[in-house]
């Protein structure tokens, strides 16, 4: 099956049509790290998350690049032409930091963050601030190619957009448009307001560099330009930034660009600009942009104590698997609106999937299967499968996968085969949640304790010095498998105030304990 995507610049579905067959490049916006992701900024790197992990399911071979922007992203990113203070330097003077702690601090949070939420690494992070001399060449070629000029004595690059008549058709803006609202002050050096900066010269900017500095160009691997010499000691602009790391990594074209939508204009509209006006290349075959999200049926404000983060969703007792299953549940192309509602009903579908792999794993033959499936399960697996890649291949119609997905565990109740046929069923259930991730987040919390596992160990009636000290123990399965063991003894015993004790504790903190005919199932908090 191949798949469909809405591109944006097309606006129009299109089959994917990778540079090279079974291979495909992405290139994600990734976070500006001066301050902790919010889930908005979340719901747009689980998209590219489940972008990836769709066509790896389809069979492709992705290779996925995000950035880090740890320098000239400016408070006032929505103008043609950015303007305001650089979003790092501002929250380095708010801390009392260096800029370069706060990226770094930033940074990690954001890595942390991505992690808990199960999304995969990418092949490469490159970081803003180590690819400077790659962004100059990128400069140097724009200005050789007649796109970029320096207004005199200024020591900055503008990129003139007059000379790219393809500006403004991936964000439908017209150069009139850009003119009428552009909110930029009058700035006579210019040639068209919307002109947009390349090198930016400040001296009170705290993060700079020497383009004609030997100390620069140390480890670059490429070939040394010779520089403009009128192009003073500054930053690179936000927007050139994408441009270059993307070449670095992926070549001069690639497959796919995806971002939110907020990106779409003008920093989506400026590399593309960029990128084809310094190599004459395609740049991104296609683009996929992620629409925002509301919280509440209202725009994030941070005012209204909306602007939730990952530790924020912690704190209300949610777990982040739980956040990854809502984000995802919706359309990227739809807005969505996120409710503590919706975070409630998300749990219950998360239980239910990662209920439905542990039936599976505990019935599965240890090791997979050593025969072929039964007819009705290789069956009903045939037609599982062909339904959610249909769904996937579908722009990444999730509401059609995740219908098919409900519909085979729950089908697979009846399909209570031998231990081979569990194996079969457990191994395409896991091939389907390397899509969501979800069923295998936590999994190593929770298990079923057999009947003959209660049996082992010491069968001596715990005092209560004993039985206080082993639940007092740090959580583990390890420990949790040896308090079962007591409690199970002492219910052979008919010590059935050490036994309601016990389970009393598991309750307490939050351990789920129930059991069942084949042993104890539990679940650690």
């Amino acid at each position: 099956m191949s798949f469909t995507l809405y591109d944006t610049r097309q606006r129009a579905l299109v089959p994917l049509q990778p540079r090279a067959a079974g291979k495909v490049s992405i290139y994600n916006c990734g976070p500006t790290v001066y301050s902790e992701a919010h889930i908005g900024n979340f719901r747009s790197f689980l998209f590219a998350d489940l972008l990836r992990r769709s066509l790896e399911w389809s069979g492709y071979a992705v290779t996925q690049i995000m950035n880090i922007t740890d320098v000239g992203h400016l408070t006032e990113d929505d103008r043609a032409d950015a303007a305001g203070e650089d979003k790092l330097q501002k929250k380095a003077r708010e801390l009392g930091w260096d800029p370069y702690r706060v990226a770094r601090h930033f940074e990690e949070r954001f890595h942390e963050d991505r992690r808990a939420l199960g999304i995969q690494d990418a092949q490469a992070f490159p970081r803003a601030t180590e690819h400077i001399p790659e962004m100059l060449v990128q400069i140097q070629q724009l200005l050789d190619r007649g796109h970029a000029y320096l207004p005199e004595g200024s020591g900055e690059v503008y990129y003139d957009i007059g000379t790219f008549p393809e500006y403004g058709k991936l964000s439908g803006k017209t150069l009139e448009d850009l003119r009428a609202g552009a909110r930029v002050e009058v700035n006579e050096r210019k040639r068209h307001p919307a002109d947009f900066a390349l090198w930016k010269t400040d001296a009170a900017h705290l993060m700079q560099w020497d383009p004609h500095s030997g100390e620069l160009w140390q480890g670059f691997s490429g070939t040394r330009p010779a520089l403009d010499p009128r192009i003073g000691k500054g930053f690179p602009g936000w927007h050139i930034e994408c441009s270059a790391m993307s070449e670095r990594y992926l070549g001069a074209e690639f497959d796919l660009h995806t971002g939110g939508e907020d990106n779409m204009f003008p920093h989506h509209e400026c590399e593309i600009a960029q990128a084809r006006g310094a190599t004459g290349s395609e740049f991104a075959r296609h683009w996929m942009h992620a629409r925002h999200l509301l919280v509440n049926g209202a725009k994030m404000s941070k005012s209204a104590g909306t602007l939730y983060t990952l530790a924020d969703i912690v704190a209300l007792g949610y777990r982040p698997v739980e956040l990854r299953y809502l984000l995802l549940s919706n359309h990227y192309r739809q807005p969505m609106n996120f409710t503590l509602d919706g975070l409630v009903a998300a749990r219950s579908s998360v239980q239910r999937l990662q209920n439905a792999r542990t039936r599976f794993s505990e019935r599965a033959r240890p090791g997979g299967p050593s025969a072929a499936a039964s007819p009705a399960v290789a069956e009903r697996i045939s037609v599982f499968e062909r339904d959610f890649g249909a769904g996937l291949n579908d722009d990444l119609n999730i509401s059609n996968a995740l219908a098919a997905l409900f519909a085979f565990v729950g089908d697979c109740h009846r399909l209570e085969g031998g231990a081979d046929d569990a194996a079969h069923l457990l191994q395409a259930f896991e091939r389907a949640d390397h899509v969501l991730n979800v069923s295998r987040q936590d999994a190593a919390k929770a298990g079923l304790i057999k009947k003959s596992e209660l049996e082992q160990g010491d069968t001596t009636k715990l005092d209560a010095a004993a039985l206080a000290a082993l639940l007092a123990r740090e959580l583990s399965p390890e420990v949790v498998q040896e308090i079962a063991r007591a409690r199970h003894q002492a219910r052979r015993q008919k010590d059935w105030g050490t036994a309601d004790a016990i389970r009393t504790h598991l309750q307490r903190v939050g351990v789920q304990f129930e059991d069942t005919p084949e042993g104890v199932r539990y679940k650690l908090p």
